[in-house]
């Protein structure tokens, strides 16, 4: 396994910094503010090519290998937490269904619009009052050449005011869970506000109700009965993605800590000077360091087409419980002005929680680990 990243990619890596920091951050005010997605961010967003990173090139993207994407996605999880997320979901997750699962005609059609971030994909899997496996409550039963589904999905991220989207639908069916492709004109489709979130602030996720959603055999994705395999093969690699992010939040957090430690002084010399902020900063680094080194070989194994799950739920697991215990550091190490919002501190200490629930729980992955190791 080569460590070493490309010259190439340190280069785009160091330019989404900037990027982030200097255009994407102050576009992103209002979506912590005012709870909207301004159109001109979205905007920026494509001029930057922030789309189809990963998307094979055949489709219009640039085909880049996830060992390379996710030195990027670190940078991206610096910013904002709702720019983040639409970068692991659009690079990292959703176009692997449509293009390892979809028809042909879904790929020729909704592959190239993605790279062009021209249209949104919506996972809808979690339920208010199921998990996410064998027992989802939505349904779907055959009505002649048709599909209808009725249930309920929440905790999904869609943006109906800016752009449109198609909804990778999990249903259960007569043969298994059935994953189907959704078009948002579906008049079987409602989209429910929810409730403000603690962290992650921007437009609302939503709840999504089927009702007497009528879908074509032709949009199932896979085969009936095939859902979970579909869920599963995203779910797996998008472990990998939010580890990245994880590390990209705490490599941030250490990055304020360490200017403000030789700035801030106490009882007549800098708190870096300190052994208990030295040991601090130490194990932040160490952990960091343990995280990016976790995700990286699972990245590594997933290109070399050998089995990964086991290391990618280790990944999340352990970057997960990470970035809180950075945070936390983080936030102690800058006083009574970190749990202000004049700096970034209490934003990140708020949105790194969201990280809990992403793509399965510390419970569930450590389910994933614990069932490879008794194999």
């Amino acid at each position: 396994m080569d460590f070493q990243i490309s010259e190439n990619i340190q280069q785009r890596a160091r330019e989404a910094r900037k990027w982030v920091e200097d255009v994407l951050d102050p576009l992103s005010v209002d979506l912590e503010k005012k709870e909207i997605f301004p159109p001109e961010l979205y905007e920026e967003l494509k001029r930057g090519k922030f789309f189809g990173i990963t998307i094979p090139k055949e489709y219009g993207g640039e085909g880049l290998a996830m060992t390379d994407w996710y030195p990027l996605l670190e940078e991206y999880a610096r910013g904002y937490a709702f720019v983040r997320m639409m970068a692991h979901c659009m690079n990292g997750l959703m176009w692997r269904a449509i293009y390892f699962f979809g028809k042909e005609h879904h790929k020729q059609e909704l592959l190239p619009k993605m790279a062009r971030g021209e249209i949104m994909v919506a996972n809808c899997l979690t339920e208010p009052e199921a998990g996410t496996g064998k027992d989802i409550n939505t349904r779907a039963k055959k009505v002649g050449d048709k599909w209808i589904i009725n249930g309920h999905k929440w905790l999904i991220t869609v943006f109906p005011d800016l752009v449109s989207c198609f909804y990778i639908t999990f249903a259960n069916t007569e043969n298994g869970v059935t994953c189907f492709g959704v078009r948002d004109n579906n008049p079987g489709i409602h989209l429910v506000p929810m409730e403000k979130m603690m962290g992650t602030q921007g437009p609302r996720h939503f709840n999504i109700l089927f009702r007497d959603c009528e879908v074509d055999e032709s949009d199932i994705l896979g085969q009936p009965g095939d859902g979970l395999r579909v869920a599963f093969d995203m779910l797996a690699l998008s472990r990998v993605s939010i580890a990245a992010c994880c590390v990209g939040v705490a490599q941030k957090l250490l990055d304020l800590c360490i200017p403000h430690a030789k700035k801030r002084h106490t009882f007549g010399k800098a708190i870096a000077k300190r052994q208990a902020v030295q040991w601090s900063l130490a194990e932040m680094a160490t952990a960091i360091n343990a995280g990016r080194g976790l995700y990286q070989k699972a990245a590594w194994l997933y290109e070399q087409k050998k089995p990964f799950d086991m290391e990618a739920s280790m990944a999340k697991l352990f970057t997960e419980e990470m970035v809180v215990e950075v945070a936390e550091k983080a936030l102690r190490m800058h006083g009574g002005l970190g749990y202000t919002k004049a700096l970034p501190i209490e934003r990140f200490f708020r949105d790194c929680r969201s990280f809990h629930f992403e793509e399965g729980t510390a419970e569930i992955q450590k389910l994933v680990v614990s069932r490879e190791l008794l194999k």
